[in-house]
């Protein structure tokens, strides 16, 4: 008597190494990293997914996780949906909570545990955002980069501030963020931020594609366009 083994092999390991690809792509966009879910289930008193079992889905490391990761996958995505924190307005944690969207069809449902589940064995597709984005040219990075830069001394101006006090303010409004209307800028991308906002560096097209948010805007242009109206409001 054969033994059929080839259960053992699904879903394939493209499924899950697509699945990991989806959840690392879902984090970024909100500057979070694989422990945050855990963190904000432990918070808000919610059962969530540990960051152990969600770095390992991230690297495809998982051939089969129990159900009820999945069934956690749905409760944070409908929480999101739903605006339902959990959290106190002082809560450290609560800007990087709200920074994120939950994950949706292209028709704007949210996604459940079930097509969580169906995403991981490769039967429902990536959404769009979650793809590969091509790559921008060198001659779009290089006009970013002065776009940025007139931008920031245009304000700096305006405001009557010197070139140093300018980025002063702009780092840190950019350190305290303000949730979801501002995205987040790494440490590493703020200072190639600096460096591009002083002339000494242009983005990169790699740089450039790194820096595009959902909707296709740079978040720093994003941060560059909020410094600017909130220096435009009276004092």
């Amino acid at each position: 008597m054969s033994t059929n083994a080839a259960h053992i092999n699904l879903p394939t390991q493209e499924a899950r190494d697509r699945f990991g690809q989806t959840l690392s792509a879902w984090v970024e966009r909100a500057g979070w990293s694989h422990d945050i879910p855990l963190r904000w289930g432990k918070a808000a008193d919610f059962p969530t997914v540990a960051d152990s079992t969600f770095n390992r889905l991230q690297r495809g490391k998982i051939a089969q996780p129990y159900p009820v990761t999945f069934i956690q996958f749905g409760i944070i995505n409908d929480r999101l949906a739903r605006h339902d924190y959990g959290l106190a307005d002082s809560d450290p944690l609560l800007p990087r909570i709200a920074r994120q969207r939950p994950i949706e069809h292209e028709d704007g449902r949210i996604w459940t545990a079930t097509d969580f589940f169906s995403h991981f064995i490769g039967e429902l597709e990536a959404p769009s955002w979650a793809g590969e984005q091509p790559l921008p040219t060198l001659e779009e990075a290089v006009a970013a980069s002065g776009q940025a830069m007139e931008a920031f001394k245009a304000t700096a101006e305006a405001a009557e501030l010197t070139l140093p006090q300018a980025w002063q303010a702009l780092a840190a409004l950019a350190a305290v963020g303000q949730g979801p209307v501002l995205p987040p800028l790494s440490g590493e991308e703020l200072e190639t931020l600096r460096m591009v906002l002083s002339g000494w560096h242009t983005w990169t097209p790699e740089q450039l594609r790194e820096l595009r948010d959902l909707d296709g805007n740079l978040r720093p242009l994003v941060l560059l366009d909020y410094w600017k109206d909130a220096a435009d409001q009276p004092r």
